[in-house]
């Protein structure tokens, strides 16, 4: 009895633990969210949107020449050091389709490539038809239009001369102009005004309306990773020819995100140990206190305890590089009948800063193939230092359950690394998660026989998520994988986790907990509207879907989970009738009998639910 008992009392520990890493699940922002940790989540973006991309137009071709021939013996380049422009690795020079006239390959369109143009087609030194050397300067023009440089290349500078002299040419290296005829882009606000954002943000991101020789295709790729800027709704470019040759007026007019964003959720995703159901209220504001910059905060209660999220992103250097800053706090207590007796409790807290870079970016980008998109793609590495201490009491007097505490506190401090890896298609999203612990600092249990963690503790936390549209009627397959290696005992906050909605569903959440494990689950998801409408609002909206979970766990030192394993089947109903109303129920048939704990919940049925609701969409 008395073995039971602290069996009893360990478990419902570790759920207290457990429950005090619980992060915000969606909807809140993935500045909210642990990387580690029983309930950690990484959430799986949405599929690329195509965009259409508004690039100036290439220069008219030359006019037809007059009859004639031409005779000279140099060429000569006006402003010939003023342009330099690279080719892309891919490109081939064109052939003439009406002569023989053909390029060479470069590394650099420049005045000395151009010069060579001349000579390979043995126009120097003897006599040239006007429309021969017409057609040279355009296939030159092509080039550099091919290569991008829109409003590049060259003109004749005068009349081409008959008695061998010099051939004259201008050579012009487009540039972008604002509506003002300085500034390289314009930027203009939607009708609700720039709601925080500044020019300076917008233009930090295009800097490509800067070069000399503008690149159209710089401009296109930039232009595409700011239609996927979470602080920007829409944004419209306007590119039309300038007052000169070479110039081009390149206008923006940008509709930021909304400013505010308010939810309410309900959900069955705590134990059911301290209370099962939690609701909570969060909110996020952006360009709070600089442009680009995000404010969250969420607050909970589960069984009449509270919980507290809080997080602030800024983009700090450059735009590749932001700053994060979050922090939570947890009240929880064992509710359950049979323990309440007992007043099992616990106090946690947790900082977390640190800063990200985004190494690669590519956005969304036509294939080569007419109606082919290229997927997104984002790769992105972070640094990140962490601190945590919790409290745990029996009888109203601190008493240690887990790993590493000290009469009733635990506390240590780790740094993390971290490397994203997100690719969004039309029709497949990829997301890959890493995320390395190296503990600093940590207590150590005082107490024979309970263990205690190293110190300088390792991990390492793999997190993978597929969606792939299957066809266009709304079937779609989804898979997730993640999996926690660690070279000993952890602290319960660090652990792996198997049981939930967002684990092993048919299972009480956090029912398993221990230091290395994977879990994996595959769905089949089929969306359909009852009423048959496509708009903003459909109260018929469903997503009806199948599911197979399972997880496999095991601790490095001491007593292993019973059972180790876990799977099961089911099947999920979401109602998506508009972006301010969802609602999900998942039934859940575990496959693997386990010992419960405590009074039996929903949750033990099988049966998850949550409610979100966003009243500034309504």
């Amino acid at each position: 009895m008395t073995r039971r008992l602290n069996l009893f009392l360990f478990m419902c520990a570790a759920m207290v633990a457990s429950s005090q890493t619980a992060d915000a699940q969606q909807p809140g922002p993935s500045s909210l969210r642990d990387r580690t940790g029983p309930n950690s989540e990484m959430a799986l973006p949405d599929y690329s949107e195509p965009r259409e991309a508004t690039l100036p137009a290439p220069p008219a071709p030359l006019p037809p020449p007059v009859s004639g021939t031409a005779l000279f013996s140099a060429v000569e380049i006006e402003d010939a050091a003023s342009l330099s422009a690279p080719t892309r690795p891919n490109w081939q020079p064109q052939v003439s389709e009406d002569s023989d006239i053909a390029l060479s390959r470069t590394d650099a369109l420049d005045a000395d490539w151009i010069r060579e143009q001349f000579r390979r087609n043995g126009m120097i030194d003897q006599p040239v038809p006007l429309d021969r050397l017409v057609s040279l300067i355009q296939l030159i023009n092509r080039a550099f239009i091919a290569n991008g440089y829109i409003n590049s290349g060259v003109l004749l500078a005068g009349q081409p001369p008959q008695d061998g002299g010099t051939l004259s040419l201008r050579l012009i290296a487009g540039r972008a102009v604002g509506a003002d005829g300085e500034a390289s882009v314009s930027v203009g606000w939607g009708a609700a005004g720039p709601l925080g954002l500044s020019e300076t943000y917008i233009k930090q991101r295009m800097t490509a309306a800067d070069d000399v020789p503008l690149n159209a295709i710089a401009i296109e790729r930039q232009f595409r990773q700011l239609t996927e800027d979470p602080a920007i709704a829409t944004v419209n470019a306007d590119l039309q020819p300038g007052g000169r040759p070479g110039e081009a007026r390149l206008s923006l007019i940008v509709d930021p995100a909304p400013r505010y964003d308010l939810y309410l959720t309900a959900a069955n995703n705590r134990s059911p140990s301290i209370g099962g159901e939690r609701f909570a209220a969060g909110g996020a504001m952006r360009n709070a206190f600089r442009a680009g910059d995000l404010l969250s905060a969420e607050a909970g209660i589960t069984g009449g305890r509270g919980d507290a999220l809080a997080s602030y992103e800024i983009p700090v250097f450059d735009p590749a590089t932001s700053l994060l800053l979050r922090g939570g706090y947890n009240d929880a207590a064992v509710v359950d009948p049979q323990l309440r007796p007992l007043g099992i409790e616990a106090r946690d807290w947790h900082i977390e800063g640190g800063v990200s870079r985004t190494v690669f970016q590519r956005p969304l980008l036509p294939g080569r193939n007419p109606g082919k998109w290229q997927a997104a793609r984002t790769v992105t590495l972070g640094l990140r230092v962490t601190h945590r201490k919790s409290r745990t009491y029996l009888l109203g007097e601190p008493f240690s359950f887990s790993p590493g505490s000290v009469n009733g506190r635990t506390e240590f401090t780790a740094l993390r690394l971290t490397a994203d890896w997100i690719e969004r298609g039309i029709g497949t999203v990829f997301a890959l998660s890493l995320t390395g612990t190296q503990g600093l600092d940590g207590t150590r249990s005082d107490i024979p026989g309970l263990l205690s963690p190293d110190r300088d503790f390792r991990s390492i936390r793999a997190q993978a998520s597929l969606a792939r549209r299957l066809g266009d009627k709304g079937l779609e397959l989804r898979a997730r994988l993640g999996g926690q290696w660690a070279d000993g005992i952890l602290y319960s906050a660090e652990r792996f986790s198997a049981g939930g909605a967002q684990s092993v569903r048919g299972y009480r959440e956090t029912l398993l907990l221990a230091d290395t494990g994977i879990s994996g689950s595959l769905e089949l998801a089929q969306s359909f509207s009852l009423t048959g409408k496509s708009g903003a609002f459909d109260i018929g909206r469903f997503t009806l879907s199948a599911f197979v979970d399972g997880a496999l766990l095991h601790n490095r030192e001491g007593p292993q989970p019973v059972p180790n394993e876990l799977y099961s089947i089911g099947a999920s109903l979401a109602w998506n009738p508009s972006s301010a109303i969802s609602a999900r129920v998942s039934y859940g048939h575990a496959l693997k009998d386990v010992q419960r704990v405590g009074s039996k919940d929903l949750q033990d049925h099988g049966v998850h639910f949550s409610i979100v609701l966003r009243p500034l969409e309504l």
